[in-house]
């Protein structure tokens, strides 16, 4: 039996998707989390000098995407199918753009620039890759991104969602709005998720 360890801050980030992997997949693992304070000293431990980093049997494997997909192969939940593999890979793809433009709008320092790209994010950004997603699901018309089961792509949208996609925009996007509700009241996460801290990229 394997022994799994996740370190990151003490916040959802990067480090978010693989607790809901692993919590949906009811695998025991250490969640280990550490305030911004004591970063200095645990960052020469890590691999590249950054986190994410999971721990399996006490090898260190780091890069979010890379730990993500090793966790959805492990479990079962990269699809069944090559072509459901690649229909994965396309959903988790799409969430990943849209981090890049989250993660932009965090790290801009001057509150103008910042409310700018706030106001692009929820006006052109986000309804853009919500779109996307509500085509996949009317396509697939199954209430889950790929397949007839929950897989990697459905909780990874969940995540994307959760951190700065504000309520108002998703509501637009009925099908995508339905499954993010799926996903928060499975009953294998719904505990987990009630208990969470407030979003933090």
């Amino acid at each position: 039996m394997s022994t799994y360890k996740l370190i990151y801050f003490d916040l959802r980030g990067k480090g978010e998707l693989a607790r809901l992997i692993l919590t949906y997949q009811g695998q025991e693992y250490e969640d280990s989390r550490f305030s911004m304070d004591q970063w200095p000293e645990i960052k020469p431990k890590m691999p590249f000098g950054q986190v994410p980093v999971l721990e399996v049997d006490g090898k260190m494997f780091s890069e979010s995407v890379a730990i993500n997909n090793f966790l959805a192969r492990k479990f079962g939940l990269y699809g069944s199918t090559d072509f459901e593999m690649v229909e994965v890979d396309q959903v988790v793809g799409i969430t990943q753009d849209m981090w890049k433009v989250i993660v932009d709008w965090v790290h801009e320092n001057d509150e103008t620039k910042k409310a700018a790209l706030q106001k692009e994010n929820e006006e052109k950004n986000f309804p853009k890759y919500l779109d996307f997603f509500e085509k996949i699901l009317k396509t697939n018309d199954t209430g889950f991104y790929v397949g007839n089961q929950l897989s990697y792509a459905d909780l990874a949208v969940f995540d994307a969602l959760d951190i700065e996609v504000p309520d108002s925009v998703v509501d637009r996007f009925p099908l995508v709005k339905a499954n993010r509700e799926r996903v928060r009241t499975n009953d294998k996460l719904k505990d987990y998720i009630a208990s969470r801290k407030e979003a933090t990229v």
